[in-house]
């Protein structure tokens, strides 16, 4: 529909005056596109304004003061605005008519406004119903309202239901609608749309450090990167957490958006300055394409995550990793993995093997690690298959539950039938141990089995640790109270430190069996793993630790081990995982002492 342009213009002029904003611009929605009715400043700032800009920039359905950070997707209405105008503050009405928006009422300031709070906003009300009543057709329409309290900005909303408000980007709902339709022009025009996922590597550690407020400067910082190496087609916004969704569209297909990846990468790799730090930051980015990847929003978002946890999971970090169709085929076995796992938990498929461990100054087995294993028909899955599943779907915490309890269900039993099992370690994975209420399940375990503390131990990974020391050493001298063993596994493949190590609570130092594994072997490998044993055995006993060796097989890993003074050992040599029937024979035939050889 054609209207007389004159009355918008002056309406246009009137709220400008009300918001005392210098430049406004008022677009008609009531057609298939969106189209510039009139414009209020300038002429050197207004003339660049599109005349169709793309109707979802504009989609509002309550007045709203936009977030300014940067130009692009990170602001939808002031990117409608030429770089010379220097947008720092806008306020966005919604001309509304029968509950449907028809137009958009747009005013920006160059200067940034402190005054906001004393707008007339029901005289904006008026305005936007008078151009509502000249664009509408219908004799009759349903006027909107503002928030009650009309005299207090505070009071409505700074940023509608589809922003971010740390960094004013657009949320992955806001994404859906402009990327389907940039996948239908893609579709018309036959090019091709990148989506990207993109997560900041340890970027808690910032937030836990240095407090929200930094890491909330520091996501707006990332955000105007991204702005700024991204294209006005591009589209730009935030997911969940330390996330940012890409969108690049308009690109010829087949062709790499790994190029595009690594220049977002290397933005976000320069020093951040701010609140007086300089702060260094890397990302993982996972890709997936239309059309190679998939046709529609939904998967290609799901796609470009799963690529982004695959180049996470990368021992080199920030990574690109596109979606292809191998990762395609192990994320449907993942899949249909983590399915059977979740009906394993509760149909008694998973169950506990134990493996002795050897005091060598007596040579005597009075202790034992719990194992779990998985019989998936007549079949028993070997754990390094299915525990990263567990760990990637979070079921590892009702799994560590189970074992735990079964566990001291099961020393409980030998004890009561003559067994004398002393100990028997449980593993403890990184997501259990860090939930708040991991000590009182502990706690409510040993009271459900009538187990007293001392019968259990706990092994921790040396990782899991140095993700919150502070946290970590709260919770093991609470389980230290309670009377429970810790123990330190796989120690050595990690990153602690003597000073973090000497405040830690714990009881054991597990030499990981990376190193066992090259102790019989020759070369320059030897001496590395002979420098390792040696160096974390004389740690742990300067600490007042007891150390143990796993994974020894050999009988000159044995030897090395005995020489390094370790103070027990565990692994193929003595035993392979026993099942629970098993461990009673075990016990009496070894009575007296294992034996120095091979078990096959």
């Amino acid at each position: 529909m054609k209207h007389e342009t004159e009355p918008f213009e002056t309406r246009l002029r009137v709220a400008c005056a009300i918001a005392r904003m210098p430049v406004g611009v008022l677009y008609d929605l009531s057609g298939q596109r969106a189209r510039r009715l009139a414009t209020f400043g300038p002429d050197e700032l207004t003339r660049d304004i599109p005349e169709e800009p793309p109707s979802w920039r504009l989609a509002r359905d309550k007045p709203a003061l936009v977030p300014v950070v940067g130009r692009g997707p990170a602001a939808p209405e002031t990117a409608l605005f030429p770089p010379q105008v220097h947008v720092a503050a806008a306020l966005s009405v919604p001309v509304l008519t029968d509950g449907k928006q028809i137009g958009s009422l747009v005013l920006v300031d160059h200067d940034r406004r402190e005054d906001l709070e004393q707008l007339d906003l029901r005289a904006l009300e008026i305005v936007a119903e008078q151009i509502a009543d000249a664009l509408s057709a219908a004799p009759t329409r349903t006027p909107y309202t503002l928030p009650p309290s009309v005299g207090a900005v505070a009071a409505w909303p700074l940023l509608d239901g589809n922003h971010d408000p740390v960094t004013g980007l657009p949320d992955r709902r806001m994404l859906v609608e402009p990327m389907a339709v940039a996948l239908g022009d893609a579709e018309r025009e036959e090019t091709g749309v990148a989506v990207a996922v993109i997560a900041l590597d340890r970027f808690h550690r910032i937030d836990d450090w240095l407090g929200r407020e930094v890491g909330d400067a520091l996501l707006r910082q990332v955000a105007e990167r991204l702005l700024g190496t991204t294209s006005e087609r591009d589209l730009v916004g935030r997911g969940s957490g330390d996330e940012f969704l890409v969108a690049l569209t308009g690109r010829p297909r087949g062709r790499s958006a790994l190029a595009l990846a690594d220049r977002m990468l290397q933005a976000i790799r320069e020093p951040f300055h701010l609140h007086g730090y300089e702060l260094s930051l890397s990302a993982s980015i996972g890709v997936a394409r239309y059309p190679e990847d998939a046709s529609d929003v939904a998967k290609l978002l799901r796609y470009a995550g799963i690529a982004m946890h695959r180049a996470k999971a990368s021992r080199r970090r920030g990574q690109v990793e596109c979606f292809s169709d191998e990762l395609r085929e192990a994320v449907e076995k993942r899949g249909d993995l983590e399915r059977h796992l979740r009906r394993a938990l509760g149909a008694g498929e998973l169950l506990l093997h134990y493996q002795p461990k050897v005091d060598l100054s007596s040579g005597r087995c009075r202790e034992l690690e719990a194992l779990i294993r998985w019989k998936r028909g007549g079949e028993l899955i070997s754990p390094f298959h299915f525990l990263p599943v567990a760990e990637e779907s979070e079921l590892i915490v009702p799994i560590g539950t189970w074992v735990l309890l079964e566990a001291c269900r099961q020393i409980a039993r030998w004890r009561r039938s003559g067994v004398v099992v002393e100990a028997v370690s449980v593993n403890v994975s990184a997501l259990q141990f860090a939930r708040p209420d991991f000590v009182g399940t502990v706690k409510r375990v040993l009271d459900n089995t009538q187990l007293p503390a001392k019968h259990l131990e706990l092994e921790v990974t040396e990782t899991s640790l140095m993700d919150d020391v502070e946290s970590a050493v709260e919770k093991l001298a609470a389980l230290r109270k309670i009377g429970i063993r810790v123990s330190v596994d796989d120690f050595g493949t990690g990153y602690s430190s003597l000073a973090y190590l000497q405040r830690l609570p714990v009881d054991v130092l597990k030499i990981d069996r990376a190193f066992v594994k090259d102790l019989d072997s020759v070369g320059v490998g030897r001496e590395h793993a002979h420098a390792l044993a040696t160096a974390i055995t004389a740690l742990g006993h300067s600490l007042g630790l007891k150390v143990l060796a796993e994974g020894v097989e050999t009988l000159e890993q044995l030897e090395a081990v005995v020489e390094l003074g370790c103070d027990a050992v565990q692994g193929y040599f003595y035993s392979r995982p026993l099942p629970a029937e098993a461990v009673p024979q075990y016990f009496t035939h070894h009575s007296s002492g294992v034996r120095q050889s091979p078990t096959g």
